[in-house]
C-alpha cells in the first residue's frame, strides 16, 4: 500500500480510537452516575449553582413569611438553616449526574434527600465533635463510599441529637429541589411515561436547549484529548504558526508552540522571517526516520509474557496490603494498640500509594509495547514535534517516543544506519555503551578500558539476554544498553565497518549550572560543570552529596543520631542529590526537594527488592521523615556550590515582581528569534468543603481574575522558563549547525543530543561552537533586561556582576557534553 494512504489510514484509525475512548468514558459515568463529570456535566453545573442557590434562598424566605406553603411545609422546616450555595450544589450535582438516563424522578428526588442530610448530619457531628470528626476523616478511606459510611457511623455512635430523616421526608425535600432547579435553570423536565405494567411513572430528562448543548459541544469534547501516534511519512514540514505535522483532517491540527493563547500565536504569523532558525531546527529534528528496533522489541516481548519484575518493568501484582491483628473498634484501643496502629496505618498508606503508581507504570509499559508493536512492520516511522512557550521541543506522538522512558528510547533506532568508518567513531560508540550502564564519571579512556573489562558480560548479554539478566539488574538505562550490546557484537565482528543504527547521546553536565556559568561568566560554576577543560569530569553531585555525608555523619553524636544511622545504613550517592542540583536552577525549592528525596527512596528501595526479595529498607516507615531530614542538608549544599547562579536567579525574581507589580507580562525573544511570553494571570478559588471531604465543584474552581497577573508565579516562574529558554536556543543552534555540516539524524532530549556515532565527532564540536556563540559576543541575560525594559517602557535593577570566565575554553572540554 502506498505509504501516504497507509497514513491516512493510521490517523483515521486513531481519530477512531480517539471517539472511541471518548464514548466509553462518558458511558461509564453515565452508569455509574456521574454526569456531572463530563464535558456538559461540569459547565452545566459550574452555571447552575448561582441561579439555583438564589432561587433556594427566595423559597427559605418566602416560607418564612408564611408563603409557598408556610411555616408548614415539610422541605421548609428541613431546610430552615441550610447553606443555599452548599445545597445548590448538592442538589444539582444529583440532579446532573443523570441528567440524560431518563431516571424516575422518586429516586433522583431522594438521592438528593439523602445528600441534603448526610450534610447536615455530618455538620452537626462535626460542630459537637471536631477532634472525633477530623480523626474519622484522616482515618477515611480514598473512596467516597466507605469515607461516608465510616462517618455515618461515627455520627449515629456519638451523635445522639440528630434524628434520622425518613424517606418520606427525604423524597419531599428532593421534589421541592428540583422544581427550584427547573424555574432557575430551565436544564430539565417532567415527563410522564408508562411502565411495562401499564402504570405509569415520573421521570425527569434534559430540556432541549440542554441536548442541544450536549450534542453541539460532544464532537469536538471527543477529540479535546487525542490520540497522537508516529507516523509512516515523513511529517508535514512546519513553516508557519499552524499546519505542520500530521497531514489529514482526521487529527486535531497542531500548533508549532503548544498553548492556548491565540494572541500569542497570531502575533507569531508575522514573524516568520525572524524566526526561519526555530523552523529550521523543528524540521531536522522531525525529518529523522526511526524504526523499532527488532532485537530490543523481541526481549521485551518475552520478558513481559513470563511477567518479570526487572529492567524497570512493574510488577504485574500488587504489593499485597499489611495485615494488622488489632481489635476491630478503634475507639477500645490501648495506648500500646494505638501506637501499633498508627504504624500498620502508615504503612498501608505506602503500600497503597505504591500500588497506584505500579498500575500507572504498567499502563504506560501495555501502551509502549502495543505502539511499538503496531510500527514494528514499518521501516520508517516518525515523530512530529512541538515547542512549548520556552522554546522546548517535545514530540508530540505518546509513549513511545525519542524523549520516552528507557524502554521507549530502547525500542528505538534510527532507520537508516551508518558505517562507524574510523577509529574515533568507534571510541564514542563504546564510550556510549559504559555511559547507559552507568560508569559516566570516569575519563573517556576508562570507560572505553570499561567496555574491554566487561567484554565477556555483554556478549552474554547480546547472544542471550533472558538468561543473562546481567543488563536488567546493574544498567542504570536498561534497555538503551541493551540494544547497545546488541551492536557491540556487530562490532566484534565487523570492526570499523559495522553498520550502527542506535542514537549515540551527549549528555550536558548540568546543562542549567552551564548557561547560568556563562552568562555570569562564573568560573567557579563553570569548573564544576565541565565548561572548563580537565582531565577527568567534574561531578557536582557527588561534590553535594560528599558534603551531606559529612553533615550526616556529624549527626550521630546529635538528637538525629536515629535517623542519621540509618541514612548511613541506606547509603547515599551522587543519584541522592541530582535531581534536586539539577532542578535547583530551575527554580526548584526545599519541598520539591523533599519529595526528589523520597522518590529516591521509593526508586532505590523498589530496585533492591529486584535484586533481592528478602531487602527490608532501614527507611522503612521512616521514608517521610527521611526525606525531610536530608533535604534540608541538600539544600544546604547546594546553596554553598551554586553560588553566582543564585544571585541571577535572585535577580530575575526581582524584575519579575517590578514587573508583577506594574501588571505587565515579561516577553523576550532567545538569539535565534524564538519569542518567549511569560503570563501568568492571577486567580481566583472560591471554595467550602462538603464533609464528605469532596470539594464544591462551584466553589473549586480557579478563574481568571481579568488583566491580572500573579505576582508569586511570575516571580517563581522567570529563573526556570529563562534557563529552558536559553538551554532550548542551544539545541536548536547546535542542530543547525550540524545539519549545515552533514549530520542528518537528531535524538534530542532537552540537554541530551544524539546522533549516529559516525557523526558524534562533528555534534560535538557543533555543540561547543554553538554554546560560544551564544554567550562570547552575545548577553541574554543583558538583552532580556534591554527586550525587557524597551517592551515595558520601565527601567529594571542593573544587572548582577560577573566573574572573568573565558566562554571560549569550553571548545576544548571534552566532558561539557558527554
Amino acid at each position: 500500500m502506498d505509504r501516504y494512504a497507509e497514513q491516512e489510514n493510521i490517523e483515521q484509525q486513531a481519530n477512531y480510537e480517539t471517539i472511541l475512548r471518548f464514548n466509553n468514558d462518558l458511558s461509564n459515568k453515565k452508569q455509574t452516575g456521574t454526569e456531572s463529570a463530563t464535558y456538559y456535566g461540569h459547565p452545566l453545573l459550574k452555571r447552575a449553582i448561582e441561579p439555583f442557590a438564589i432561587s433556594i434562598e427566595k423559597f427559605l424566605r418566602d416560607s418564612k413569611k408564611g408563603y409557598a406553603g408556610g411555616r408548614n411545609n415539610i422541605a421548609t422546616k428541613l431546610l430552615c438553616d441550610v447553606n443555599a450555595k452548599q445545597v445548590a450544589f448538592l442538589a444539582a450535582k444529583a440532579i446532573i449526574d443523570r441528567i440524560t438516563t431518563r431516571s424516575r424522578l422518586t429516586d433522583v428526588a431522594i438521592n438528593i434527600g439523602q445528600a441534603i442530610e448526610d450534610e447536615l448530619k455530618f455538620s452537626s457531628f462535626k460542630a459537637q465533635f471536631p477532634y472525633l470528626f477530623k480523626k474519622v476523616i484522616n482515618e477515611a478511606s480514598d473512596s467516597r463510599k466507605v469515607r461516608r459510611r465510616n462517618i455515618n457511623a461515627a455520627a449515629n455512635r456519638y451523635d445522639k441529637s440528630w434524628v434520622s430523616w425518613s424517606k418520606s421526608q427525604k423524597l419531599h425535600v428532593g421534589l421541592k429541589l428540583i422544581d427550584l432547579f427547573i424555574d432557575a435553570t430551565n436544564y430539565a423536565n417532567i415527563l410522564t411515561r408508562r411502565t411495562r405494567k401499564n402504570k405509569s411513572e415520573k421521570i425527569i430528562i434534559p430540556t432541549q436547549d440542554v441536548c442541544e448543548f450536549i450534542e453541539r459541544n460532544e464532537g469536538v469534547a471527543s477529540l479535546l484529548e487525542p490520540i497522537y501516534l508516529p507516523m509512516v511519512v515523513p511529517p508535514e514540514p512546519w513553516t508557519s504558526p499552524k499546519g505542520g505535522g500530521y497531514l489529514t483532517h482526521w487529527t486535531r491540527p497542531l500548533t508549532l508552540v503548544k498553548t492556548m493563547n491565540r494572541h500569542y500565536l497570531e502575533e507569531l504569523e508575522d514573524m516568520t522571517e525572524e524566526m526561519a532558525e526555530v523552523y529550521e531546527a523543528i524540521n531536522h529534528i522531525q525529518s529523522t526516520p526511526w524504526t523499532v528496533n527488532p532485537f530490543t522489541l523481541v526481549v521485551f516481548q518475552m520478558i513481559h509474557e513470563r511477567g518479570l519484575n526487572v529492567a524497570g518493568l512493574p510488577s504485574r501484582e500488587d504489593i499485597p496490603r499489611p495485615k494488622h491483628n488489632l481489635p476491630d473498634n478503634p475507639s477500645g484501643f490501648t495506648e500500646d494498640e494505638k501506637v501499633r496502629f498508627k504504624a500498620w496505618k502508615k504503612e498501608a498508606t505506602g503500600v497503597y500509594e505504591e500500588n497506584v503508581r505500579l498500575k500507572s507504570k504498567r499502563l504506560q509499559t501495555a501502551k509502549i509495547k502495543a505502539i511499538a508493536e503496531k510500527f514494528a512492520e514499518y521501516p520508517y516511522i516518525y515523530f512530529p514535534h512541538q515547542y512549548d512557550f520556552r522554546g522546548r521541543i517535545y514530540p508530540v506522538s505518546m509513549y513511545l517516543n525519542p524523549q520516552g522512558n528507557s524502554l521507549a528510547k530502547g525500542l528505538l533506532m534510527f532507520a537508516d544506519g551508518k558505517p562507524l568508518g574510523n577509529e574515533e567513531a568507534a571510541a564514542e560508540f563504546l564510550i556510549h555503551g559504559a555511559n547507559c550502564f552507568g560508569f559516566d564519571k570516569a575519563s573517556m579512556q576508562e570507560r572505553i578500558d570499561w567496555v574491554s573489562e566487561h567484554h565477556d558480560e555483554i556478549l552474554a548479554t547480546a547472544n542471550s539476554p533472558i538468561d543473562n539478566f546481567w543488563w536488567a539488574k546493574m544498567a542504570d538505562d536498561s534497555w538503551c544498553f541493551l540494544a547497545w550490546c546488541n551492536e557491540y557484537k556487530g562490532y566484534i565482528e565487523n570492526g570499523l565497518e559495522h553498520v550502527s543504527y542506535i542514537p549515540i547521546q551527549k549528555d550536558g553536565s548540568c546543562s542549567g549550572l552551564q548557561h547560568w556559568s556563562c552568562a555570569l561568566r562564573d568560573p567557579i560554576g563553570a569548573s564544576a560543570v565541565n565548561i572548563v577543560p580537565s582531565d577527568v569530569p567534574s561531578d557536582i553531585y557527588q561534590t553535594v552529596i560528599d558534603k551531606v555525608k559529612l553533615k550526616v555523619q556529624a549527626d550521630t553524636h546529635t538528637e538525629n543520631a536515629e535517623i542519621a544511622a540509618k541514612w548511613l545504613e541506606f547509603g547515599m550517592t551522587r543519584k541522592t542529590s541530582k535531581r534536586c542540583t539539577m532542578t535547583r536552577v530551575y527554580g526548584s525549592t526545599l519541598f520539591s526537594a523533599r519529595s526528589f528525596i523520597q522518590e529516591y527512596i521509593t526508586e532505590t528501595t523498589e530496585r533492591r527488592k529486584q535484586e533481592n526479595r528478602e531487602y527490608i529498607s532501614p527507611l522503612k516507615g521512616f521514608e517521610f521523615e527521611a526525606a525531610v531530614y536530608l533535604a534540608r542538608y541538600v539544600w544546604d549544599a547546594i546553596n554553598e556550590t551554586v553560588i553566582a547562579a543564585k544571585d541571577g536567579m535572585d535577580y530575575l525574581q526581582i524584575c519579575a515582581r517590578q514587573l508583577a507589580q506594574e501588571n505587565l507580562p515579561i516577553i523576550w525573544s532567545t538569539l535565534d528569534g524564538f519569542p518567549v511570553m511569560q503570563n501568568y494571570p492571577n486567580t481566583r478559588s472560591r471554595q467550602l468543603d462538603c464533609k464528605l471531604g469532596d470539594k464544591i465543584i462551584y466553589l473549586s474552581i480557579r478563574e481568571e481574575v481579568r488583566n491580572k497577573l500573579d505576582s508569586r508565579r511570575q516571580a517563581n516562574g522567570i529563573s526556570p522558563n529563562w534557563t529552558h529558554a536559553n538551554d532550548g536556543c542551544h539545541l536548536r543552534m547546535s542542530v543547525n549547525l550540524a545539519a549545515y555540516n552533514g549530520v542528518t539524524h537528531y535524538s534530542v532530549i532537552h540537554d541530551s543530543f544524539g546522533c549516529h556515532a559516525a557523526d558524534i565527532p562533528m555534534l560535538n564540536a557543533c555543540i561547543r561552537q554553538a554554546f560560544v556563540d551564544l554567550y562570547e559576543d552575545y548577553d541574554p541575560l543583558a538583552d532580556f533586561k534591554s527586550q525587557t525594559e524597551k517592551a515595558a517602557n520601565i527601567n529594571l535593577p542593573p544587572l548582577p556582576d560577573k566573574g572573568d570566565l573565558d566562554v571560549k575554553v569550553v571548545v576544548n572540554s571534552e566532558f561539557f557534553f558527554a
